[in-house]
């Protein structure tokens, strides 16, 4: 059947596109995870297109019509089918991504887990539908769901379901040795990331005997229920001879996303210290990551400059490494909480003389050691030498 005319057709945004108002306004696609800023005349014409007019009647303007049906952001209809269009409209600065930790227990132990043992804290659902609502309504566009393992949380799937109609990209962040086909049946999350520490000796040394081919067959159901997957990668002392074949095992399966970090001394680690690796040495292997999803600095600001994480007992943090640093409970207010965070302009770092420090932007603050000092694994990475550029007044 030949799609109708767009100056004659009914103009819908399509379903997996939003509005969202952040610094600037935005279309957001969000099964590709792509912003594209607009102009308020565009604002104003992508928020009429609820389904209940016609494309004549909204604008002359053919090549953005046909643009923006040719990226998957409106749909044309033969017939009026009007749907509500919210814009989310975010603080100053947007809240962009969260993470939402709905329990800490988890069914492995890590021998470089930066939680440390868990306790038994859980968050009870409502809660979790709530700040998850209010996440939206804030402008939000990544919505990391994790733990612990989330796959252990009791109310997964009920979570899921009722998450569905928020305009957002739900991740699910997993070890993937819950994940097979019964579960990503009703999974139907925007993405899954799994982590994979190396091939099967070094994934096991890290994370358990047998860990790695349930982690493996958790990737292969994800990809057979077309479910998108992107890869995390902790570098440790013995995964550095496999990360080859773990490359050419990611780019086989299509993975969306390669993330590649560099471990810190905190939780589980503090025992296992033998499994770190120097920061000359590992900084190399961070070359290969690639796509998207960092959720780092922006312009003129260190990391966290977009991110908050919620952890189970609801208290707002400014990521999982500062679990006794709260901002405030966001069952009462994700919004409240938000605002206390302190963002760190790149300008106060003392080493903020350094040529690398725009595209560093200064790498992690927790691996820094503090606020404002050097994290001297990215000065590995970029290969400049962190004590010729700290001024400490």
């Amino acid at each position: 059947m030949n799609e109708p005319n767009r100056t004659s057709a009914y103009l819908r945004l399509h379903p997996s596109a939003a509005l969202k108002r952040l610094e600037n306004s935005y279309l957001y696609h969000i099964q590709r995870d792509e912003l594209y800023e607009i102009d308020k005349k565009a604002e104003n014409f992508l928020s009429k297109c609820d389904g209940s007019s016609k494309g004549m009647d909204l604008t002359s303007d053919d090549e953005f019509v046909q643009y923006c049906i040719d990226e998957g952001l409106i749909e044309t209809l033969s017939h009026p089918d009007k749907i509500k269009i919210d814009i989310g409209i975010a603080p100053h600065p947007s809240l962009r991504y969260l993470e939402l930790q709905l329990l800490d227990k988890c069914n492995l132990k890590c021998r470089h887990c930066y939680l440390g043992p868990p306790s038994r804290k859980i968050m009870q659902l409502h809660d979790a539908l709530k700040i998850a609502g209010e996440f939206s309504a804030m402008g939000g566009l990544r919505l990391l769901i994790s733990g612990g393992e989330p796959m252990l949380y009791p109310h997964l799937k009920e979570f899921i379901e009722e998450t569905s109609n928020l305009r957002l990209r739900r991740v699910l962040l997993t070890n993937g040795t819950k994940i097979n086909r019964e579960t990503v049946s009703w999974l139907n999350a925007e993405e899954i990331q799994f982590s994979l520490d190396g091939w099967e000796r070094g994934h096991n040394i890290l994370r358990g005997d047998n860990t790695f081919i349930q982690t493996y067959n958790g990737i292969m159901a994800a990809k057979e229920a077309d479910i998108p997957v992107s890869i995390a990668t902790m570098i440790h002392r013995e995964n550095l001879d496999e990360f080859e074949k773990l490359g050419s095992f990611i780019k086989d399966i299509e993975a969306i996303e390669w993330g590649i970090d560099i471990l810190c001394m905190a939780g589980s680690l503090k025992n296992n210290r033998d499994l770190a690796v120097p920061y000359k040495e590992a900084a190399p292997f961070m070359k290969s990551a690639f796509g998207g999803g960092y959720h780092g600095s922006s312009e003129g600001f260190a990391c966290g400059r977009h991110l908050l994480t919620v952890l189970p007992d609801g208290n707002a943090v400014k990521c999982g490494f500062y679990e006794n640093r709260h901002l405030g409970d966001a069952r009462k207010s994700l919004s409240d909480a938000w605002l206390k965070l302190k963002h760190i302009k790149l300008n106060d770092l003392f080493c903020r003389d350094c040529p690398a420090v725009n595209e560093c932007a200064g790498g992690c603050r927790f691996r820094a050691g503090n606020d404002l000092s050097p994290d001297r694994a990215m000065c590995a990475f970029f290969g400049i030498n962190p004590d010729l550029f700290i001024k400490e007044s």
